[in-house]
This record gives C-alpha cells, sequence and structure tokens, in this order.
C-alpha cells in the first residue's frame, strides 16, 4: 500500500506517546479521553449495570474533516451489553465503519464499566531504542505503557515484529495478534492491545497527509470511518492538526471535560 511505503523511508525519531484516561464519576457513567498527536476524542458512556444506554463523543482534534462525523456509526453499540473484556466489542459492530480510535476507547470504556473500575489511565509511547541503549541494533524501538503511573508491558520492536521481552519475543503486532491476547487474562490482553494500538499509530508521525486533496489519495484500504467510500473522496487533511508532546507528556488531556 501506498501508506505503507511512504512510512518505510522516514526515520523514527523522538518519543511518540498516547494518553487514555478513563473515569466513572458515578456509578452509571464513564468519561473516557484520548490524545496523541494526530487524535483527541472524548466520550461519555452511559449504562445501566449491564447495558450501554447512550454514548456521546467530543472530537477536539482529528486529522481528516470526516472524523468529526464518527460518533454515528458508534450509535449502533446503544443497547448492546458490557462486557469484560475491551476485545469483544468488536463483535457488536462492524469496526471497519467506525474510526479505529474512537472505538478503541469505547471498548476500554464498556470493559471499565463492566468491571466498575472508577479511574484509570493509560500512557503508551514509542522511541528509537538506540535513544537508550547505544548498542541497539538500527531501527529497533521501544514501546512501554504505563498504567496509573507504573509500567505494566514493554517491548522492543523491529518493524512490525516483537524482538523482546523473550516471552513475547517472535510474535507480530499485525497477523494472528488477537488470538493470541485472546489467551491471556481480560486485563493482560487489554495491556497488550492498548500498547499494540500505540505502535500502530505511532506510525503516523512518519506519514505526512497535509498535500493530500484527501484521504482518497493514501491508498488505504477502507479499514476505518474516514476511509469508508461513501467518506474518503470528501475526507479533507484538517491543517495544523497534528501536536508533537515529546518532550511535554504533562499537557496531553489538561483540557479534560465531559462531551
Amino acid at each position: 500500500m501506498l501508506w505503507r511505503n511512504q512510512m518505510s523511508d522516514v526515520p523514527f525519531e523522538g518519543i511518540y506517546r498516547r494518553q487514555i484516561d478513563l473515569d466513572a464519576p458515578d456509578a452509571q457513567t464513564v468519561v473516557g479521553w484520548l490524545e496523541d498527536e494526530s487524535h483527541h476524542f472524548g466520550l461519555t458512556l452511559v449504562h445501566d449495570g449491564t447495558h450501554i444506554r447512550e454514548l456521546r463523543m467530543e472530537a477536539a482534534r482529528y486529522p481528516w474533516s470526516t472524523c468529526a462525523e464518527a460518533g454515528r456509526p458508534l450509535q449502533a453499540l446503544i443497547g448492546k451489553p458490557l462486557l469484560p473484556r475491551a476485545s469483544q466489542l468488536g463483535t457488536l459492530a462492524d469496526v471497519r465503519l467506525q474510526c479505529t480510535h474512537l472505538f478503541d476507547l469505547a471498548s476500554l470504556m464498556v470493559a471499565h464499566a463492566h468491571a466498575g473500575r472508577s479511574h484509570r489511565r493509560y500512557h503508551g509511547t514509542v522511541e528509537p531504542l538506540a535513544t537508550l541503549r547505544p548498542d541497539a541494533p538500527a531501527g529497533w524501538l521501544r514501546a512501554t505503557l504505563c498504567r496509573d503511573g507504573a509500567v505494566v508491558l514493554q517491548w522492543d520492536l523491529h518493524e512490525d515484529r516483537i524482538m523482546a521481552p523473550a516471552r513475547h519475543a517472535g510474535r507480530t503486532i499485525y497477523h494472528g495478534f488477537r488470538d493470541w491476547t485472546e489467551t491471556l487474562d481480560a486485563e493482560e490482553a487489554e495491556q497488550a492491545l492498548v500498547l499494540r494500538r500505540v505502535a500502530f499509530v505511532s506510525n503516523g508521525r512518519r506519514i505526512k497527509i497535509e498535500h493530500l486533496g484527501s484521504a482518497a489519495e493514501l491508498g488505504q484500504a477502507p479499514v476505518c470511518y474516514s476511509f469508508q467510500p461513501a467518506q474518503r473522496e470528501h475526507a479533507i487533511p484538517i491543517p495544523n492538526s497534528r501536536r508533537r508532546y515529546d518532550t511535554k507528556p504533562d499537557e496531553m488531556l489538561a483540557e479534560r471535560r465531559f462531551p
């Protein structure tokens, strides 16, 4: 694909960051926020303890003009049950019709509501391993996931493959990944899914979209809302929508509010 070819020619530099905040202000509500370089979305999920009753979206920042409309297909989840595993939400709606990032956030919120947790924050980073270890092989990256301030998962990556730690070595973050995580307990699986998305989306900083006329020119398959045939021709890049948080993690999600 064109976008994969663009990515392979650009070196990864700096520290990519993604933060996700999940908060239950009361027994029937979960408020979630997600922010990284290209995305800043909020969701409010209202439930009755067993089923989803309402979903409200706020699109604070996004790369394509059509992303702000992605709350509409998410309404397919209204009336659906709360689930214990974030990965299970894909059984309730067609993921390809959704905004990937909004659906990721919703899946974590549904599991959060099912577990009855009060608050959780994830902070994922990706950076060149050579900045941490001078002897690191060329091109390797270090992906780290913190939950509520503590490191819970860390991988060394080369292209799409986990190289370390040994117990995960050889796995690709693309094909067959979910089959593997479904063998883990719910907490381990959730952490692996969050870090996988951090690693995958971090590659977006190596792709320039500002010069494109529409998403159709990127050559991406119809895997999410803005790349569906009905949207991609009029999905226009949003000027100056990217923000780098390499050295400013405290500025992320600094303006959380209820959508």
